[in-house]
């Protein structure tokens, strides 16, 4: 049997013996899934993509308290959150409804909009340049080059949890600096 016929409970009793690589299978199993659940319920493919990688990071954090048998509910149920979550948050900050807004991938405004937006993708590629370089390369590599997390994860050589990491402590001290700067 190899590690991809392995059931949800022996992946997480890997991953809780120490096994870190055992989430990888376990998040490729979900990863589509779970997207395409996500797009259905915010009908928008960056915020389920954001969802997304939200669940990941919670069910890596979370992987040790999560009961094997009800894993996949539970995954599906922190992915719902997420969507809320990112729903509330949208309806709170239209202008900044998610974090690609803010590093100025905004494609389809007027052109009076879009010289604001000029100006701040230029201070956001700034604020990035402040960013630890393994949060650097994943949000470039994801945001910018279009790459998928396991493709990220392949190109920097890390395993997937740690790309999703990265990401998500990236953004968050992107989100930082903008609101330090901005403030």
């Amino acid at each position: 049997m190899t590690i991809t016929d392995s059931t949800d409970a022996e992946l997480l009793a890997r991953f809780r013996a120490g096994d870190s690589a055992a989430l990888e299978p376990l998040f490729a199993r979900y990863e589509e899934p779970v997207f395409r659940f996500l797009f259905g319920v915010l009908k928008d493919h960056h915020g389920a993509e954001d969802a997304l990688q939200e669940t990941f990071v919670q069910a890596l954090r979370k992987a040790d308290s999560v009961a094997a048998d009800t894993f996949r509910g539970w995954l599906f149920t922190v992915a719902y959150r997420q969507a809320m979550l990112l729903k509330r948050k949208t309806k709170r900050l239209p202008a900044q409804a998610d974090d690609f807004a803010l590093l100025g991938l905004i494609g389809d405004e007027p052109a009076d909009l879009r010289a604001g937006a000029t100006d701040d993708a230029r201070q956001v590629r700034e604020l990035l340049d402040l960013l630890p370089e393994p949060q650097r390369a994943v949000i470039s590599a994801r945001v910018f080059d279009g790459k998928t997390f396991r493709e990220v994860a392949a190109a920097l050589g890390c395993p997937l949890n740690t790309a999703l990491a990265r990401m998500h402590d990236g953004l968050k001290k992107l989100r930082q600096l903008w609101e330090a700067r901005h403030a």
